[in-house]
């Protein structure tokens, strides 16, 4: 399992990025944390999407 599936690792990645608090503004920090989470449920959801694609299981999209 990759990294970004562990709640242990992703969990120290955003900290270690919110801990960047004195060294930035607020807004930047907000805006950071906010992409970082949204990378990561990116790699979530295609890691998911491709597992589910190869084991030929419904991969969750509609075709209609």
């Amino acid at each position: 399992m990759p990294w970004y599936n562990n709640p242990a690792i992703t969990c120290k990645v955003l900290e270690r990025i919110a801990n960047r608090v004195s060294q930035t503004n607020l807004q930047d920090l907000n805006r950071t944390l906010d992409r970082a989470a949204e990378l990561i449920w990116s790699k979530q959801e295609d890691y998911y999407m491709r597992k589910l694609g190869g084991e030929g299981g419904d991969s969750g999209q509609s075709t209609n």
